[in-house]
């Protein structure tokens, strides 16, 4: 049975627990954070397929992912693939626009203009002295996944080890209509498989702890494009190596609360196409892509109701190719933070001043010139005293995110003259807790206007990874975020859930007036989206509808019938029961069925999605 304390987070909305992970029973973070209310998925296939979120409109370059407290990092992209990201691991996810998690989130965090915190078993310290945890799912197109970790915890010491592997053929059929006739398709070249294995160690020590880890990805799969008439051959394929490691230290006093973290990457793709016309017969190229980071945190509280914090970072990134044409770029990017809060009563005020420094430098090129920026937030939050307990909250955000290196850099597409987004943010949210007899209830209303200065937006070309970057210039975002949880026990033994969230986004091109698409709405960004999901209980059974439904998106800025790519709603169920062995020992047995109607669908133009399919997963833990 689900505990009050994960109900009662289960329903705000922006917060996912490990029980919404399993019983949504996603292939990767990307399919999570698409429940998150604002959250904009791009996707570009199932299992493996590149995908990317934006918040509230703002393009994926403007969100931070964080796991563990550690931020991801792409500076040849800029953005990170969160299909890439397993999902057996993770025990909660965090979606924050707003206030920070000050402490554990670094410093390029809590000054980008939206958040992700993903939190792992592996990775954190709890208080059983030894911990297992596996997992194992078979489903439709190929898909095997595997999980296994161990968490051993004696007197105050950490240490873990952990493993997986993922693998899909990815040949599922699809639709393809041409006038009057539609065939039948079969995925090519969509197959996928990923290997990871790490471990961490820590220390628990009075006032705060200390710990070290390591990971290490290795992929190889396809590039299967988009679906084109009479040309269903794809014979791309990229290869992926990563090693990642970090290291923090935490002190913590009831004054003074003080983190030292540093991490780095080494990110090694290839990219092959035997089949490109040119005159040495195809495309053999390599990147290889390196950051590190350093920073500090701190907080400070005193008697008088003030909070003082801040901190420094400092990310030096690095990006090689083996193509002579491609530029070698350098880049070192430091942040500087500090804020100031004052707490009386129910009433918060926050202000607070970041600012960064980009220093960028080309080994074979032009050097970008440097960037300095100084960006504001402002807070001011109003807690009620009333039974209903609403809290309203106001605040202004800047912020702004560097071209990645390919945007700058990149063959016959980068500008080393682009400028970097700047984004102005304004939010109003009231969050409600009404007091009604047998339930739990929570309610959370945003109201947020956007300007996004020298918008870089890139739509894929060729497949996901040839890009075209275009720079909309200016635009504009209005929108609201309405979040529904409801928690009530229909009886001794049966338990009720409700979630649900809708969003409502006009993100419009205010570059130019006699633009053709000018005050259109922008590429793949859909006016409306939502989530409704009900999870029922009784006992060790449990049921989970889970419904994600998005309105009609156009391909490009300019908004024609052409250009439409049709909305959809899919739906998906879960059944589950958990079989409880021994005190310490559980077994969870789960069948999901995804897009049960068989919805023909594609976030991405061309890109086809899945219809029905199943999945069936055995979890064991011990603890």
């Amino acid at each position: 049975m689900v505990t009050s304390q994960n109900n009662i987070s289960r329903a705000s909305g922006n917060v996912l627990n490990k029980h919404d992970v399993d019983e949504i029973a996603a292939s990767d973070v990307g399919e999570l954070i698409q429940k998150i209310a604002g959250a904009n998925l791009k996707s570009y296939g199932s299992l493996g397929g590149l995908k990317t979120v934006s918040m509230r409109g703002l393009g994926a370059n403007h969100s931070s992912i964080v796991k563990d407290g550690f931020s991801i990092s792409n500076s040849q992209t800029g953005q990170v693939n969160l299909g890439q990201i397993q999902v057996d691991n993770v025990v909660g996810v965090i979606g924050t626009t707003g206030e920070r998690l000050k402490l554990v989130l670094p410093v390029s965090a809590q000054v980008s203009g939206s958040n992700f915190f993903i939190k792992t078993f592996e990775n954190t310290f709890s208080f059983d002295s030894l911990s297992i945890r596996t997992n194992f799912k078979r489903g439709s197109f190929g898909q095997l996944m595997g999980y296994g970790a161990v968490k051993y915890q004696p007197k105050k010491l950490l240490i873990s080890a952990f493993g997986s592997i993922r693998k899909s053929n990815g040949d599922y059929e699809y639709n393809l209509q041409n006038g009057q006739f539609i065939t039948q398709q079969n995925r090519k070249n969509n197959d996928y498989l990923d290997y990871s294995f790490g471990g961490v160690i820590g220390r628990r020590m009075k006032n705060g702890f200390i710990r070290a880890g390591y990971h290490s990805l290795s992929i190889d799969q396809g590039l299967p494009g988009a679906v084109i008439f009479y040309n269903n051959t794809s014979d791309e394929r990229m290869e992926t190596l990563k090693h990642s490691a970090f290291a923090d230290y935490l002190f913590s006093t009831k004054k003074v609360d003080f983190r030292i973290y540093t991490n780095g990457e080494s990110s090694a793709l290839r990219y092959t196409d035997s089949t490109f016309l040119n005159d040495i017969g195809g495309i053999d190229v390599s990147y290889q892509n390196q950051f590190l980071t350093a920073g500090v945190t701190f907080v400070t509280n005193t008697r008088r109701g003030f909070v003082f914090s801040g901190g420094l970072e400092e990310i030096a990134s690095t990006l090689v190719s083996n193509d002579d044409s491609f530029a070698n770029p350098q880049r070192y990017h430091n942040f500087g933070l500090v804020s100031v809060e004052y707490h009386r009563g129910g009433m918060k005020v926050q202000l607070q001043a970041s600012s960064q420094y980009v220093s960028e430098r080309n080994n074979n090129g032009i050097n970008a010139p440097d960037r300095f920026r100084i960006n504001p937030f402002v807070l001011f939050q109003l807690k009620s005293k009333s039974k209903t307990k609403v809290t309203h909250s106001l605040w202004y955000r800047n912020s702004f995110r560097m071209a990645s290196f390919n945007e700058l850099y990149y063959n016959n597409i980068g500008n080393n003259l682009l400028e970097p987004e700047d984004a102005h943010q304004f939010n109003y949210s009231a969050l409600f807790f009404p007091k009604l007899k047998g339930k739990n209830i929570k309610i959370k209303l945003d109201i947020y206007y956007n300007q996004v200065k020298n918008k870089i937006l890139a739509i894929p070309t060729k497949n996901l990874f040839v890009w075209s970057m275009q720079n909309v210039g200016r635009s504009n975002s209005l929108g609201t975020d309405f979040i529904f949880g409801l928690q009530q026990k229909l009886s001794k033994h049966w338990l009720a859930i409700v979630n649900a969230n809708y969003s409502y986004q006009y993100v419009v091109d205010v570059t130019d007036s006699d633009s053709p698409t000018y005050k259109h709405q922008i590429a793949y960004i859909p006016q409306h989206s939502g989530n409704f999901d009900v999870s029922l209980y009784r006992k060790s059974l449990g049921f989970r509808l889970s419904n994600y439904m998005t309105s009609l998106r156009y391909s490009l800025n300019e908004n024609v019938d052409q250009n439409i790519v049709d909305g959809f709603v899919i739906t998906d169920v879960s059944l589950f029961y958990s079989f409880k062995i021994k005190n310490k020992t559980s077994l969870k047995v789960q069948f999901n069925a995804k897009n049960i109607f068989d919805k023909p669908y594609s976030y991405i133009r061309s890109f086809v999605m899945p219809g029905r399919n199943y999945l069936i997963s055995l979890s064991y833990a011990f603890n």
